[in-house]
């Protein structure tokens, strides 16, 4: 099948799903873009016709035989398009039309699906027969700490750490040091220095008002 527009003379090689619009394809066509190239693929997805070129140049990205996997990759799955070859000049367009034959027409053939007879009275249901419940609790492992033990290394560093070596081959544990605390508003107060004046007149001279105080 061959045609004539305003842009030019071509073959319809496909038009799958009957996708080849001449006035839309009039209206996306663009000279400047769309001139130089042999083969002129249209595709139609979500109603919006798309125009891409390819050539015959075989190093070039858009040689037409890669027109196959750009409408598999391309294009929407499904969606109408065609190919067009251009035609260069009214010798060849009379010859292919005197040749003219139809363009390849393909449609989605949908295979019936095949539904199985379900007979409800060959269905059986069987039982199984109830078993004790193979899970064991242990009351006495509930909550329980894990235990486990030390490594060699460990054990030495514990024992380093908190047993002090007597005499006589004896091991006593090490008691912990009383630490006392001092509580003192006075900035001169230093609690090491057991000799310190200042302090023990102070704490003479509450000593003495406290007993007044009593007295009274």
């Amino acid at each position: 099948m061959v045609i004539k527009t305003k842009k030019g003379m071509f073959q319809v090689q496909k038009n799958y799903r009957d996708a080849f619009n001449e006035g839309e394809f009039v209206d996306k066509y663009i000279e400047e873009c769309m001139d130089k190239y042999a083969y002129i693929v249209g595709d139609i997805s979500s109603g919006i016709l798309r125009l891409k070129g390819f050539d015959t140049d075989p190093k070039s990205k858009n040689h037409f035989g890669f027109i196959e996997d750009y409408l598999e990759i391309s294009c929407a799955f499904g969606c109408p398009y065609y190919v067009l070859k251009r035609i260069r000049s009214q010798e060849e367009f009379e010859k292919l039309e005197k040749n003219a034959v139809a363009p390849e027409v393909e449609e989605i053939k949908i295979k019936p699906l095949k539904k199985e007879n379900f007979d409800k009275e060959s269905l059986v249901l069987k039982t199984t027969p109830k078993e004790k419940p193979k899970i064991l609790i242990d009351m006495n492992k509930i909550n329980a700490i894990p235990k486990g033990e030390l490594s060699p290394e460990l054990k030495e560093f514990v024992n380093q750490d908190m047993i002090q070596p007597t005499s006589g081959n004896k091991v006593e544990k090490a008691k912990e040091e009383e630490i006392q605390t001092y509580v003192s508003a006075s900035p001169d107060f230093d609690p090491s220095n057991k000799n310190n004046n200042r302090f023990n007149n102070n704490h003479n001279r509450s000593k003495n008002r406290k007993n007044k105080n009593r007295n009274k």
